[in-house]
């Protein structure tokens, strides 16, 4: 049976994304404050009580000086805002993410008070949807991740995927029908070729946090899905 993680957790984790994605904008910002505000987000982050939470990966990446990020640190900043936007839905903060378009990072900062006391109140506070509306979100993105796998290969990878995809799920307790991959299934057909090919990057990210919601890996990034 699925379990979700405790909602202080999930809260605590949205807000290291949204810190990370707040980082994201920086590094492309013109402004006299930008270097100031980068190097206040990992003591913030420590003062809301997030640092029980912090990966070694984030933590090393928001030490690391504006304008310095590697090239795969600047990737994974760049896709944090999507992790955090649904974290921020499964913690009743924002609308559902759209099936194909990336989410809009750019709301996480008001939302998640970054850099402000008010965040305090969000971890506090933090109350999660109900459970069945979780376990279906979580699942339709897994197996939807796994359909965009499968079609970019020939068997019998296709049932590779597929059976690896089904363990995943089975393994944080959410059972899978053949409606809910018949569902998968029609969401990947009714994209657009460009909105497929954006999808395999969006559905990594998502699959990954959905994952991670009713995982119980002491660490977000300990398990790649």
């Amino acid at each position: 049976m699925a379990s979700a993680r405790e909602a202080q957790q999930v809260a605590k984790r949205a807000v290291i994304l949204g810190a990370i994605a707040f980082r994201a904008s920086l590094e492309v910002t013109e402004h006299p404050r930008v270097v100031e505000l980068s190097g206040r987000l990992l003591p913030w982050l420590r003062e809301v009580g997030c640092d029980d939470e912090l990966d070694p990966f984030e933590r090393e990446l928001l030490a690391t000086p504006l304008g310095q990020l590697s090239d795969g640190q600047r990737i994974d900043a760049n896709w944090a805002g999507e992790a955090g936007t649904f974290f921020c839905w499964a913690l009743n903060l924002a609308a559902p993410l759209d099936v194909a378009a990336p989410a809009d990072q750019s709301r996480l900062p008001g939302s998640l008070f970054i850099l402000r006391p008010e965040a305090n109140e969000i971890l506090r506070s933090a109350l999660l949807r109900e459970s069945a509306e979780l376990e279906d979100v979580c699942r339709h993105y897994a197996l939807i991740r796994s359909v965009l796998r499968e079609g970019r290969v020939a068997l019998p990878a296709k049932e590779i995927i597929r059976r690896v995809s089904l363990e995943e799920l089975d393994q944080v307790g959410l059972d899978v029908i053949e409606d809910a991959i018949r569902r998968a299934s029609e969401t990947v057909a009714g994209m657009q070729p460009e909105e497929r090919s954006r999808a395999t990057g969006l559905y990594f990210v998502r699959a990954h946090a959905a994952l991670w919601l009713f995982g119980t890996g002491a660490r977000y990034f300990e398990s790649e899905p």
